[in-house]
């Protein structure tokens, strides 16, 4: 496995805990109505995105490399 490889590895697992967590305090968040939870999923959701756009970068960088 290439050192890109296992950066896109991380990366998607990176997301795939960050999705969890967002979905555990989305749920907690149902019951307790306190705005600042909102921030930090809002913050989680960002994160999460960014990396996947990360992701796809590597992805382009890894077949640049390959062809």
């Amino acid at each position: 496995m290439t050192g890109i490889e296992n950066a896109q590895y991380d990366l998607s697992d990176a997301q795939f805990s960050l999705e969890t967590a967002i979905d555990l305090l989305s749920s907690i968040n149902e019951d307790s109505k306190a705005p600042e939870l909102n921030n930090v999923i809002q913050h989680l959701v960002n994160i999460k995105n960014e990396l996947a756009s990360s992701y796809d970068e590597l992805m382009n960088v890894q077949n640049k490399i390959e062809h």
